[in-house]
């Protein structure tokens, strides 16, 4: 999926906890999360920092030869009463004169810039400048529903220049490493087979994993996990996006750990 809206400095995290591990090959069904069935960060304090980065110039696979200002600086994320702080240290942008932004992308780092402007994104309004220190709410909307946000795999910083997109061009980019613990590390996904209300078309890695699946009609989130011998919190997870609404026909389901917010 792809989605280019939201904002970094505004909205309140969504965030939806993971139930356990019940038994090998079966996780116990859930009701159907709900809007603020929240958690706490996993427990971590304030002020942890889960996530770190350096910009460094974004060099483009697909040939672009642009030239682009020497940007630099480093991002961290922190926890913050509940929710997560974006801070960008000793960033310079160099000389530009449009507006600069940040994004964190699903991608990773290598991506050209045709990647990045059609994955799925956390993109910020606010914009970012030449400075010591800049901090922003790492808000959520309604959609995003995991308290585990580390599919953000790249922030980006770019340029909005008129006619390059709707972002314009990548200046600079900065893979994030990120340090929360493992919130799922039981997740097995298997297909038992269709079933009621469960007959969509399944998709496998090249390992034979299903690694996603496109809903029938009839199809519910319920008997969907029921299948795949996860719960309805695991494709939420899974989905990071996705938000909490029913299953819709046709919609497409990530069912891989490597895929997940991509």
């Amino acid at each position: 999926m792809t989605i280019k809206t939201g904002r970094v400095a505004a909205a309140l995290l969504t965030v939806a906890m993971l139930s356990g591990c019940t038994a090998v090959g079966m996780r116990e069904p859930t009701a159907t999360p709900t809007p603020g069935a929240a958690a706490d960060r996993r427990g971590l304090a304030p002020g942890i920092v889960v996530a770190t980065g350096t910009f460094t110039g974004f060099v483009d696979g697909s040939g672009t030869t642009a030239p682009r200002p020497e940007v630099q600086g480093t991002i961290e994320v922190s926890t913050h009463n509940g929710r997560l702080m974006v801070s960008l240290l000793d960033l310079d942008v160099g000389p530009v004169a449009n507006t600069t932004i940040l994004e964190l992308n699903a991608v990773d780092g290598n991506a050209t810039s045709g990647d990045f402007r059609v994955a799925t994104s956390y993109l910020g309004d606010s914009e970012v400048t030449t400075a010591t220190t800049q901090t922003f709410d790492l808000g959520y909307d309604t959609e995003m529903v995991t308290t585990d946000p580390s599919w953000m795999r790249t922030a980006v910083i770019w340029e909005r220049v008129d006619g390059i997109g709707t972002l314009g061009r990548a200046l600079a980019t900065a893979p994030l490493t990120w340090t929360l613990p493992d919130q799922d590390p039981d997740l097995t996904v298997t297909d038992a087979g269709a079933g009621d209300l469960a007959r969509g078309e399944v998709h496998y890695d090249s390992a034979g994993n299903p690694s996603a699946y496109v809903v029938a009609p009839l199809d519910a989130l319920e008997t969907i996990a029921i299948r795949f011998g996860i719960t309805e919190h695991d494709i939420l997870w899974l989905n990071p996006m996705r938000g909490y609404g029913m299953a819709r026909a046709g919609e497409t389901l990530n069912l891989s750990l490597y895929e997940r917010g991509r």
